[in-house]
């Protein structure tokens, strides 16, 4: 395994991120990734780039949203600054552990949202010109396999076996399904308590296929494959039941979301399992919090669910999922200060129509 963790190391740099000598990367990682972090600033350190990583842990953010002032939480350093605005690279690996995370009070992750927005718009504009390459990574580790209630050993081999794939041939499948989304301008989906309709016209159609040279912004996400697009916020009509778990940043874990929309906004919904959590972000959270901000389509080969990871849930294919909140970097005009994805598996009597040509039947694509 350890072969393969270095390859895929190898693989992030040079072929995912294509990144050149002179180039400086920041790597964000926490007491579980920090032997990947060194392999990845290795890897770059080969080629020229300076590499340089940041530590964190879950721990250490939890004492610090419980007991420092909401005065210090407001100031920003001069090297989130820097990092924000200048840095032309950076990799984030997310090993956090769910059930410290879960206890941070949401208020208060609420207040360093809104400090740090003003940077956030500086780094979307960078995203959208692709003039930064960023990368999320979700580390696997023995408390996020615990949380979504999978041996660990699986959860491990699904992580690394869904990076270890040909990124050439999911950009041209990719290519092929956006194709077919481009029959018509209204897209229709239908399956268990779900009929909903929008309009993705004069809307980008992003092909997530984990190179950042082929991709339109200078955001992308490992493992990848999906294509995804920011709707026509007014054009959002309907209701659509996502069953499949998802487990958003600091633990909170949702199952069994029925959504309904008119004209974008949510205007009712029903929550299976973890109302409360869900109920608890949205109430804190600010902007567009309510409107739908993405639809994506999952088309990774080697992506399985685990029920709740959802860096790798929204890449299996035959699964769709749609995110409330921001989307203004990928052609979207809701900005809030949240964006959380849930998943609908389309592999049982389901249907989705571009105009009125059938592009997905049974988690099946028709291209």
């Amino acid at each position: 395994m350890q072969k393969k963790i270095r390859k895929i190391a190898k693989q992030i740099i040079k072929q995912n991120l294509s990144l050149k000598e002179g180039e400086t990367l920041v790597i964000d990682a926490g007491p579980n990734s920090l032997e990947f972090a060194e392999e990845l600033a290795y890897q770059a350190s080969l080629i020229g780039v300076h590499a340089f990583i940041l530590y964190s842990s879950s721990n250490l953010r939890y004492r610090i949203f419980k007991d420092v002032s909401e005065k210090h939480l407001k100031k920003i350093s001069p090297l989130n600054e820097f990092i924000m605005k200048e840095v032309e690279a950076e990799i984030i690996l997310n090993d956090a552990d769910p059930f410290i995370e879960s206890k941070i009070p949401q208020k208060k992750v609420e207040i360093r949202r809104k400090a740090l927005l003003p940077l956030r718009r500086i780094r979307d504009k960078r995203i959208i010109s692709k003039n930064v390459k960023i990368l999320l990574l979700w580390y696997p580790t023995e408390e996020v396999a615990k949380a979504i209630g999978i041996p660990f050993k699986d959860f491990w081999k699904i992580y690394w076996d869904c990076l270890d794939i040909n990124y050439q041939e999911l950009y041209e499948y990719n290519k092929k399904l956006i194709s077919a989304l481009r029959k018509g301008d209204k897209i229709r989906i239908y399956g268990k308590d779900t009929e909903l309709e929008l309009s993705i016209r004069n809307r980008a159609l992003h092909n997530a296929c984990g190179l950042w040279k082929k991709e339109k912004m200078g955001l992308l996400n490992l493992p990848d494959g999906e294509v995804f697009c920011a709707p026509v916020e007014s054009s959002v009509n309907g209701e659509i039941y996502l069953d499949l778990p998802c487990m958003w940043h600091f633990g909170k874990r949702v199952k069994g979301a029925w959504f309904k929309f008119r004209k974008g906004k949510l205007i009712s919904y029903s929550i299976e399992e973890g109302e409360k959590e869900f109920e608890e972000v949205l109430r804190n959270a600010s902007g567009r919090k309510d409107y739908i901000g993405e639809l994506g389509i999952g088309t990774n080969p080697k992506a399985k669910i685990t029920g709740g990871v959802i860096i790798i849930d929204e890449k299996v294919r035959g699964t769709i999922h749609i995110a409330l909140g921001n989307n203004i970097a990928f052609g979207g005009k809701n900005e809030a200060t949240i964006h959380w994805d849930f998943f609908k598996d389309m592999r049982r009597k389901s249907e989705i129509y571009a105009g009125n040509k059938l592009v997905m039947k049974n988690g099946k694509f028709v291209v």
